[in-house]
């Protein structure tokens, strides 16, 4: 009979190191004392079996230490880590020649996971779900983004996530200062290789990037998805602020005629470059390195089907670009879809959404759906709103066209 067990057993924890300036691993070799039961070697298999196996206050560790231990004298016995309440198992009672005893196990830096030792080493008042467990990765690169109270400890941070993590090469923090014109957030390099030149494969697609100069996020690989399964094979599509492409190549190579622009030359030079790399012709993906509006107007005397406006922090005011665009008779001949993004008030994603699109748009848009994207921050939701643009915004009924630039 296994005994009750619902009392779960206490985790082993490495040592507090709350004094710790710079990582010293070696203040994590401890020695940990566990019950264990010795009993000849051929006999661990039952033991481990019977009690459903191990000792449950090491689960949380990386590297878990061996359940089964060699005696100190070879004499054909082994030890059997287990739980203290295990003890009285009618699997080991039963057994004449098992011995309980206590046994010190040996732990090394190796063996505590990362969000273990981080949390060893930030100060008590800072609370367990502000340890940095979580992190995005992108290719050989690991990307944080700490807070302002991680600022002391933010080398320490790196240094174990790089040790914890074998394919990570280099780990940097995301800093508050975003480039204005191109969109891009400012990094630092905690541990590892300066190196930013790295390449993640998304949907089978392999994105190339200098991760320092352009946009990328892997978190949003399910949206990315969504709306490329949304648009049907042969459509024309214009992607307004494309970046390395995550619409574009997959978009262009299921067989649309994909035309993609960015302003950020980086970001146009690894478009490019991305799209030799997965063997997309020129056909199907053209790229363009221009101002959004004037990209969009490259293209009134043409027929568009579909406008992707990923730049959720100022799309909607681009969508000025529509005012007009068109001649009375094309308006009502060439329907546009548009699928932009918009950072909206977690209180009132939708309507804050469509009212954005509705003060720059002047009308009311046609069929329009609102898709909760990604929670951004504890106040903002990252919302796409698809809709056609309306005849009359085509025709430029009542509108006064905007002059802004990108």
């Amino acid at each position: 009979m296994v005994p009750d067990t619902t009392k779960p057993t206490a985790q082993v924890q490495p040592p507090r190191c709350t004094d710790m300036k710079t990582l010293d691993r070696e203040r994590y070799s401890i020695s940990v004392p566990c019950t264990g039961v010795e009993v000849p070697a051929k006999q661990c298999s039952v033991i481990m079996k019977g009690i459903r196996g191990g000792c449950s206050m090491f689960t949380d560790c990386q590297y878990k230490p061996k359940y089964v231990m060699d005696c100190e004298n070879d004499n054909g016995r082994k030890v059997v880590l287990i739980d203290k309440e295990h003890a009285s198992s009618s699997v080991i009672t039963s057994m004449e020649d098992a011995k309980i005893r206590e046994v010190l196990v040996p732990l090394t830096y190796k063996n505590w996971s990362a969000a273990q030792i981080i949390r060893s080493f930030l100060a008590e008042s800072i609370p367990d779900t502000d340890v940095v467990s979580g992190f995005e990765i992108v290719g050989h690169i690991a990307h944080l983004n700490l807070k302002d109270f991680h600022e002391p400890y933010k080398v320490m941070i790196g240094q174990v996530i790089l040790d914890k993590n074998p394919s990570i090469k280099t780990v940097v923090n995301k800093l508050n200062t975003i480039h204005s014109k191109y969109r891009f957030f400012d990094m630092e390099v905690l541990a590892g290789e300066d190196n930013f030149i790295t390449t993640a494969i998304e949907h089978k697609i392999k994105f190339s990037m200098d991760f320092s100069k352009v946009y990328w996020n892997s978190k949003l690989g399910t949206e990315h998805r969504r709306v490329v399964d949304a648009i049907p094979v042969g459509a024309t599509v214009l992607d307004m602020f494309c970046g390395i492409g995550p619409f574009a190549l997959p978009l262009a190579r299921k067989g649309c005629h994909v035309h993609a622009n960015d302003l950020n030359p980086e970001s146009y030079k690894w478009l490019v470059k991305n799209r030799d790399l997965n063997g997309i012709g020129t056909k199907l993906l053209t790229c363009y390195n221009m101002d959004g509006r004037d990209f969009v107007r490259e293209f009134s005397g043409g027929q568009i089907q579909y406008v992707l406006m990923n730049l959720p922090a100022s799309a909607t005011e681009f969508l000025d670009v529509f005012v007009g665009l068109y001649s009375v008779e094309k308006a009502s001949q060439c329907p546009i879809k548009v699928f932009c993004y918009h950072f909206a008030p977690v209180d009132s994603p939708e309507e804050s959404t469509l009212e954005s699109v509705r003060e720059v748009l002047g009308a009311e848009p046609e069929k329009p759906s609102v898709h909760l994207v990604r929670k951004t921050a504890p106040k903002t939701w990252m919302t796409c709103i698809e809709f056609v643009v309306p005849e009359s915004v085509l025709r430029g009924e009542n509108q006064t066209k905007r002059t802004k630039t990108e």
